[in-house]
């Protein structure tokens, strides 16, 4: 076949035109970006939510029983709450859904299940498989606690995002190698010999000679003969419509940023920018992390303590209040105006801090300064006080 036969066989027979692929070899999508990023994400979230702390109430009053050492300890006898919880959202963030069963009032996290769905019947889940082994019998919804995200499947719209985006930075990868790459030409004199051994020689030194010269990490020298000549050619490093590693980095940047708003995150938390961490921080746990511990704690106060039990005010709740990591100087003020209006107790306050209670009856005791007065005490007949 000739030379000219191989260079138009690129082109496309009807339109004429040049594939991009023809140019710059298969693109494929580098899937190891994303799935930093999605894994980064999970990370973050999962780091973030373990600090929480599950309150057990009955009858409106806080207490720490079976339930508390069941949620905040040891859900299982394999897994510990840290986790254990862990997973759960793993499942949750990467699958969108996860399926928590319950067995002799311990909790154990699916590896995959199937469920059929009914109107206005419960929910039936069956081949469920636990640590590989699958389970002869189906749960019904009451049954098991199943935690869903989103009405679609997170992680699919992200692949669909990326498998379009992935060509751009495996584009700009093979960019940047090219104009990184050593170049040069090899000048070959018109009576360079026709012979079987030097045309050999000649294969040779371009396949492999070449190479080893080429990659050779400190200095090195390659021997021509037969009236060879070599000429290094200037490096593309900088021209025009070069990309640079910083471009490549630029696109990797923007997949941390798809996967961060579709997630609620801020992008500066996931790719771990300090700059006004706190604002970053308030978002990412009202939108992110709060909406989370309210999907995991309703669905376990409807399956765990029923309408009636809730009702009495015996539930569960995933306090998210102590995740931030705050400064003691930071809380003294704010600590010092909820004890002196009654809002807080001694008790409250260590608590706050992270210390035990001393569970004693005056740290327990409500205090307020004799600044305050009810309010009716300010009026007399109608009248204010003067």
């Amino acid at each position: 076949m000739k030379l000219w036969d191989v260079f138009t066989g690129w082109f496309n027979k009807n339109s004429g035109t040049l594939p991009l692929d023809a140019c710059i070899g298969e693109l494929t999508a580098e899937i190891w970006y994303k799935e930093l990023a999605l894994h980064s994400a999970m990370n973050l979230i999962a780091n973030t939510l373990v600090r929480g702390e599950f309150k057990t109430y009955d009858k409106g009053k806080e207490i720490k029983g079976d339930d508390y050492y069941l949620f905040n300890i040891e859900p299982n006898p394999n897994k510990n709450a840290n986790k254990f919880w862990r997973d759960v959202i793993y499942k949750l963030v990467y699958e969108n859904e996860c399926l928590v069963i319950q067995n002799n009032g311990r909790f154990y996290v699916a590896d995959s299940f199937a469920v059929g769905k009914f109107a206005f019947k419960d929910y039936v889940f069956g081949n469920i498989v636990v640590d590989g082994l699958q389970l002869k019998e189906s749960k019904i919804s009451p049954e098991v606690f199943h935690f869903e995200l989103h009405n679609g499947r997170l992680k699919t719209i992200i692949d669909g995002l990326y498998a379009s985006y992935g060509k751009l930075i495996a584009a700009s990868q093979d960019h940047y190698k090219r104009n990184n790459a050593r170049r040069g030409k090899l000048i070959v004199p018109t009576n360079y010999p026709q012979t079987e051994d030097a045309q050999s020689d000649l294969q040779d030194l371009l396949k492999r000679r070449f190479k080893r010269f080429f990659e050779a990490e400190g200095g090195a020298v390659i021997p021509l003969t037969n009236g060879l000549e070599y000429e290094e050619l200037e490096s593309n490093i900088g021209v025009k419509g070069g990309i640079e590693g910083r471009d490549i980095r630029a696109f990797v940047d923007d997949i941390f940023d798809m996967v961060a708003i579709a997630l609620q995150i801020p992008p500066s938390l996931l790719k771990g920018n300090v700059a006004d961490t706190e604002k970053a921080v308030n978002s990412y746990i009202a939108f992110c992390i709060n909406p989370l511990a309210e999907l995991i704690t309703d669905e376990v106060n409807r399956k765990w303590y029923g309408k009636e039990s809730y009702l009495q005010r015996s539930y569960v709740k995933l306090d998210t209040s102590k995740i931030k990591v705050v400064d003691i100087k930071d809380t003294a003020n704010a600590l010092d105006v909820l004890l002196r209006i009654g809002g807080y107790s001694i008790d409250d306050c260590l608590v706050t801090l992270g210390m035990e209670p001393l569970e004693t009856e005056w740290s327990k005791a409500r205090w307020m300064t004799k600044n305050y007065q009810r309010v009716e005490e300010s009026y007399k007949g109608g009248e204010r006080s003067g």
